[in-house]
C-alpha cells in the first residue's frame, strides 16, 4: 500500500542574496542557502532530520510486530 502526502516547500529571498527554504506545514523545517538549488537539498536533509528527532530505541516487547515504514522525500 502507498500512499502520498503533499507538503509545501517555500523559498524566499533572504540576507545576502541567499535563499531561506522552509516547509509550510511544519514551522521548524525551516533552512538557508546561498543558492536555490542548495537549500531545496538542504530542505530535504532538514526534513529528514526532524523526522528523524523522533526516533528512539523502541522498548524490549514481544508481544508488538515491528515493521519498517519507508518515507521518501522531494522536493520540488
Amino acid at each position: 500500500m502507498a500512499q502520498t502526502i503533499t507538503l509545501t516547500a517555500l523559498y524566499e529571498p533572504a540576507e545576502d542574496d541567499w535563499v531561506q527554504a522552509r516547509v509550510a506545514e511544519i514551522p521548524a523545517v525551516i533552512t538557508c542557502a546561498p543558492t536555490r538549488s542548495e537549500a531545496k537539498e538542504m530542505l530535504i536533509d532538514a526534513l529528514r532530520e526532524f523526522f528523524l528527532s523522533f526516533t528512539e530505541e523502541p522498548a524490549a516487547s514481544t508481544s508488538a510486530d515491528r515493521l519498517p515504514v519507508e518515507v521518501q522525500l522531494r522536493a520540488g
